[in-house]
């Protein structure tokens, strides 16, 4: 087997010898069209339109009037058609942007998608039903989907122009050889326009992957310093023990409280890198496939070559693999020994208790310990339930809830629930007075892991494929993972999708 190595000289040799045909007398150029006729396509007028399917209520405004205008107009129709009958009155009502024509210029089709963002945008502020805004979505994704449809004509066209161009001027090339009665250069013609195609080919999925390149640096140079940290957290884990082991009361709620913070800090590092790994890895994924497919076009020609194309990102696969691998095993690890820690620091403080020889002496102890810790535990509850309830940032374009970030704080609280069970009778817990507060929220967090992550994911993705701007394999993704209850993978690939969309 021969493994492909790109020939720049080859490459250019074709290039000279098909653009010396394409300028011989054999090729006419079209004349292009009369620019009269060019400009004489109908001027494009936007307008809101809002519809009801079940009694034929059709208004539409022009655009400066507000998607509101149309919709109210519909209502009102509504209202006087159904009288007193709320099933009737209350239809979901389709409010769209009438879409340009194929022709339509840069400006037009701005206008166009600025539209549907007022629309969406009226319908989520205003408080519209869901169904509402479901078939609002739809209408406007199949009036996209009409436009790229007519492009992707007008694409295939000119596509199958050039396609004829290029198979003309190769049997030219091949005709001229056989005239001199040498199939040698015939074969050589053939291997020149093959092996000019894979050059494009490789050349294009190369400039993909030095664009990304960056971000994987990036993330393996973070990798490389949170590597290097794994002695001071050992370190630092052994240094916890020596002083929960020689701490009196007091000391031992500031080593309690320190292991806290060291098991947070580990845990927060170690799920960034993991989920960044997790969305450079899609991105890959991505970009393998698309050049796997490329490959396609030439697959015969590859074999009958014996050409050894290769994997484009195997390695970096394997080494995000690695990354997202050891940064989950590493926190799992502190965090067990940061639990041990606190149980063997429980067990101290109730045997210093016991060895006071006065009773009066035993409890004040016990209560100033108590009460020092009780507070300190509020306050970090206090200050956890204050960022829990924060809204997460947004992205630029589409202006859609980033989830990754929100869904590990959300099950980062969640592991607090065993610890704050009500204690027993008789006995009391430092933990109480914070666990009565988290106590409140547990059951609203689990409300929205289970039913508005869920929820908003679905409608993310929806908006997102409206949008366009998103490659359909990460949205499929999402909906895939969802599906499997992966909840944390879909929150993930839903945020690097949302990045997709701003560019990043």
């Amino acid at each position: 087997m021969k493994r492909f190595k790109p020939q720049t000289a080859l490459g250019g040799a074709v290039m000279a010898t098909l653009l010396a045909l394409g300028c011989g007398p054999t090729a006419e150029p079209q004349a292009p069209e009369p620019l009269v006729a060019q400009g004489q396509r109908s001027a494009y007028w936007p307008r809101y339109c809002a519809f009801v399917a079940n009694h034929n209520l059709l208004e539409c405004v022009p655009i400066n009037q507000g998607p509101q205008a149309a919709y109210d107009v519909v209502f009102n129709g509504l209202a006087s058609r159904c009288g007193t009958d709320m099933s009737c009155r209350y239809q979901p009502i389709k409010v769209w942007v009438a879409e340009p024509d194929l022709n339509a210029t840069p400006a037009e089709l701005v206008t166009w998608l600025d539209g549907q963002q007022q629309v969406i945008a009226f319908l989520k502020n205003s408080n519209k039903s869901a169904e509402t805004l479901q078939v609002s979505l739809n209408a406007m994704r199949d009036g996209a989907r009409g436009l790229v449809r007519d492009q992707e004509r007008e694409l295939a066209a000119v596509t199958d122009r050039i396609k004829t161009m290029v198979a003309s001027a190769e049997s030219t090339v091949k005709a001229k050889a056989r005239e001199y009665g040498d199939p040698v250069v015939v074969e050589e013609a053939e291997v020149k326009a093959g092996m000019v195609r894979l050059e494009e080919t490789v050349a294009e999925s190369r400039a993909a992957l030095a664009a990304l390149a960056p971000e994987v640096v990036a993330l393996a140079n973070r990798f490389a310093a949170y590597k290097a940290t794994e002695p001071a957290t050992t370190t630092a884990l052994r240094t916890l023990a020596a002083q929960g082991s020689a701490a009196n009361l007091q000391g031992l709620v500031t080593v309690q409280l320190d292991a806290v913070a060291l098991a947070q800090q580990e845990s927060g590092e170690a799920s960034a890198l993991a989920m960044e790994a997790v969305r450079l890895r899609t991105r890959l994924g991505l970009l393998q496939d698309e050049y796997v497919t490329s490959l396609q076009r030439d697959k015969a020609f590859i074999a009958q070559r014996g050409l050894l194309m290769g994997d484009l990102v195997d390695g970096e696969l394997e080494m995000l693999g690695g990354i997202a691998g050891y940064s989950d095993s590493r926190r799992r690890k502190v965090l067990t020994a940061v639990d041990r820690l606190l149980e063997g620091m429980k067990q101290r403080r109730d045997a210093l208790i016991g060895l006071e020889a006065d009773a009066a002496t035993r409890q004040s102890l016990a209560d100033a310990a108590f009460l020092t810790a009780s507070q300190r535990f509020l306050d970090d509850v206090t200050a956890r339930s204050t960022q829990l309830w924060k809204v997460a940032p947004k992205s630029t374009v589409l202006k859609l809830t980033f989830l990754s970030e929100k869904f590990d704080q959300m099950e980062s609280y969640l592991q607090f629930e065993p610890a704050c069970a009500p204690p027993a009778a008789g006995q009391r817990s430092w933990r109480e007075t914070g666990c009565v507060a988290m106590r409140r929220d547990f059951s609203r967090v689990r409300t929205w892991m289970t039913s508005t992550l869920p929820g908003t994911l679905r409608l993310n993705v929806a908006m997102m494929r409206n949008a366009g701007t998103v490659p359909a394999a990460l949205l499929l993704e999402v909906e895939a993972k969802l599906a499997a209850g992966q909840l944390k993978d879909a929150a993930t690939v839903h945020d690097a999708a949302l990045r997709k969309s701003d560019g990043l």
